[in-house]
């Protein structure tokens, strides 16, 4: 089953959690189109996975935590509120993966409690899709964290005019202003590849508070309790003419005292654009869509693999373009001496003198990346290419290392 292939490197990434004082579990799902299924089915896909990334709070990645599928689920005509409220919605996946993460770590402590005995705070990181009060109360049941930026305009107590509760975005906007921090804000292509929002920095004013959630009125069959959370707010005052204004609003059961605190919880979310990253891995990089499976099953368990894969992949150019790109060691640390012994061949410089950076480089130059001062990072296409030529170069080693040592009789 895809689930037993990606299990023991699910233990080995809680194991390494186990040394840090905070781990960041990052989640988020996207949409797999196989090739040959997507045309049987009309071009189109309801095939979603959902994964959650262990990273830690400097940008570090240790691996898969979770993975799950699941189907997009179509509303049925004349569904009653009721009907709605008891069955499995796609809000309720971000509770599963917590849920999920939890029991690994109580099968790795062998039953005994799970993360919450461990030294080790796993604070769950999450976009927009996840701003629902059951995802919190399933994360403060296991006594895990999160880190999400909100959706819903929900009403608040603790602060009325004239008896009346005013809603989120109200309450925080008339909030004292605690400062201002810099923020840089990335490329945005479209779908086609054409560019939709340019690079630039913004300045960002920053509010904090606390504040009780209220559950919704038009929940039915559960009673959800009022939430206290602490809120922090970004919004850019004085935008671009004619580019809409950074407006993030981030809910947090961390502490946040201070202004320091703020940019603490400000900096762990900007860590959920690496599993962003991840996807592209897999999804352009090890090109998961384009396999010609014919079934759901073995895209899963396609999936499973090259999930691992492009793990690997995002760890070495994180290290290529990180701190350690200069540091041989640390390249050492992460890739199998076989790989750096090929590449360093392929690069014409010796093993121990064998960077992160050019590494990376030798990797994608393999796969067609001309690597001229103007052409800037490779892309993971040709990193992929790259990649897949010089595991088939080491494959053929080994086999012929084999044959060389293989005994014959007669």
């Amino acid at each position: 089953m895809p689930e037993q292939i990606g299990s023991g490197h699910r233990a080995l990434t809680l194991t390494r959690c186990q040394v840090h004082p905070v781990v960041l579990c990052v989640q988020d799902d996207t949409e797999i189109h196989g090739a040959r299924m997507t045309a049987r089915k009309g071009g189109k896909s309801d095939e979603v996975l959902h994964s959650t990334l262990a990273v830690l709070p400097d940008g570090d990645l240790l691996g898969i935590l979770d993975q799950r599928w699941f189907k997009r689920v179509k509303r049925k005509k004349q569904e009653t509120r009721l009907e709605r409220s008891r069955r499995w919605r796609e809000t309720d996946v971000w509770s599963d993966a917590v849920v999920g993460v939890d029991a690994l770590a109580g099968r790795m402590a062998g039953g005994s409690g799970g993360a919450s005995e461990s030294a080790c705070r796993l604070i769950h990181v999450a976009d927009r899709a996840s701003d629902n009060l059951r995802f919190m109360h399933t994360c403060l049941s296991v006594d895990h964290g999160f880190v999400i930026r909100a959706m819903h305009d929900r009403r608040v107590e603790g602060w009325r005019v004239e008896g009346v509760a005013p809603k989120l975005w109200e309450h925080m906007a008339a909030c004292p202003a605690s400062g201002t921090i810099v923020a840089k804000i990335g490329q945005q292509r479209n779908a086609s590849g054409k560019i939709k929002r340019q690079k630039r920095e913004a300045v960002l004013t920053l509010r904090l508070a606390s504040v009780q959630l209220e559950p919704p009125q038009n929940h039915v069959d559960e009673k959800l309790e009022p939430l206290t959370v602490n809120v922090v707010y970004l919004r850019e005052e004085n935008p671009p003419a004619g580019v809409e204004a950074v407006d993030w609003m981030i809910l947090t059961s961390e502490s946040v005292e201070d202004f320091e605190d703020a940019c603490r919880i400000v900096a762990y979310y900007r860590c959920r654009w690496l599993i962003e990253e991840w996807h592209r891995a897999l999804k352009e990089g090890c090109r998961l869509e384009y396999s010609q499976v014919h079934e759901i099953l073995t895209l899963r368990r396609l999936s499973a693999i090259l999930s691992i894969v492009a793990i690997r992949l995002l760890q070495v150019r994180n290290l290529a373009q990180g701190r350690s790109k200069d540091a041989p060691a640390a390249l050492q640390a992460t890739v199998d001496s076989v790989w750096i012994e090929v590449v360093a061949l392929l690069a014409d410089v010796p093993t121990d003198e064998l960077t992160p950076e050019r590494f990376w480089k030798a990797v994608a130059k393999q796969g067609g990346f001309i690597g001229r001062k103007s052409d800037g990072h490779p892309g993971w296409k040709v990193i992929w290419r790259g990649w897949h030529d010089i595991s088939l170069m080491i494959r053929h080693a080994e086999l012929l290392q084999k044959k060389t040592h293989t005994k014959r009789c007669g």
